[in-house]
């Protein structure tokens, strides 16, 4: 594994219900990302609580000036932070998939959000992050925000697998043979989209319940969705679809959109999986 670059970091958000969560998840994907951690919490005054937590981390943590929405945006927007690590947030409802917090930074950015779902006991495992689910619908943009900015940044030794799900709009019709001509599509999907993946997994069906499935069945430390920021469009369905199943943190990563230098940037040391 490469040596943390203390340039670039990991932005935790922390607040006192999903704090431990968050925290762990963060020093997981700065360990993948061969970066350093820092934490903030929004307020005037920093809880004990979570103090002590970072103390234990041995991860800085600072308090700043809300709102939170827009003072978390503005951090994670600061050239030393690759991505941010939030709960899901909650509302007068109660914990939602996207809370307005996560919700506000997570269509704003430019940068990884990633989502720690702290109802599925999604804070990850104790183990250093080592397989990443990438669902993908094949279109180009989609799967080229994975390839520039994910990609790019991890250490050696990531796996990460496709997962395509095919929907009763584009399963394929004419299969002269089921098993081979569908190894054969997974492999010039990859081929062409997604060379650098370790392999392909093909499903049809509804996207968050194969993600889920295939979480139960094969195992993944974290699931990487690139989408279009816009709540009105079918990726953002997929998005909350996925956030209120899923059982491990998910990545947000946004599409079409210039992410230039601010984006995770592309080292000289790290290896692709």
């Amino acid at each position: 594994m490469n040596e943390p670059d203390l340039l670039q970091r990991v932005l935790a958000a922390l607040e006192p219900h999903a704090a431990a969560a968050v925290l762990r998840v963060a020093t997981r994907l700065a360990e993948m990302t061969a970066a350093g951690v820092e934490a903030v919490h929004v307020g005037r005054s920093l809880p004990a609580a979570l103090v002590e937590l970072a103390d234990r981390a041995q991860v800085e943590l600072r308090a700043i000036a809300g709102p939170a929405d827009r003072a978390l945006l503005a951090e994670l927007e600061r050239p030393e932070f690759n991505a941010i690590v939030m709960g899901p947030g909650s509302d007068r409802h109660g914990y939602r998939p996207l809370g307005p917090t996560t919700r506000y930074v997570a269509e704003r950015s430019t940068k990884p959000v990633v989502v720690v779902p702290v109802t599925g006991g999604g804070e990850g495992p104790e183990r250093p992050f080592r397989r990443l689910l990438v669902p993908l619908e094949g279109s180009e943009p989609s799967s080229r925000t994975v390839l520039e900015t994910l990609l790019p940044r991890l250490v050696a030794g990531v796996e990460v697998e496709v997962l395509h799900v095919f929907t009763q709009e584009t399963q394929p019709r004419m299969l002269d043979d089921p098993v081979r001509d569908l190894e054969t599509l997974g492999r010039e999907f990859l081929a062409k989209h997604f060379p650098s993946a370790s392999g392909i997994v093909l499903r049809s069906g509804v996207v968050a319940d194969a993600v889920r499935e295939h979480c139960d069945e094969r195992g993944a430390d974290m699931v990487v969705l690139s989408w279009s920021q816009h709540r009105t469009e079918g990726s953002a369905r997929v998005v909350h679809d996925v956030l209120r199943s899923a059982a491990v943190p998910v990545m947000l990563l946004p599409v079409a959109r210039d992410l230039g230098p601010t984006a995770l940037p592309e080292r000289q040391a790290p290896a692709a999986p």
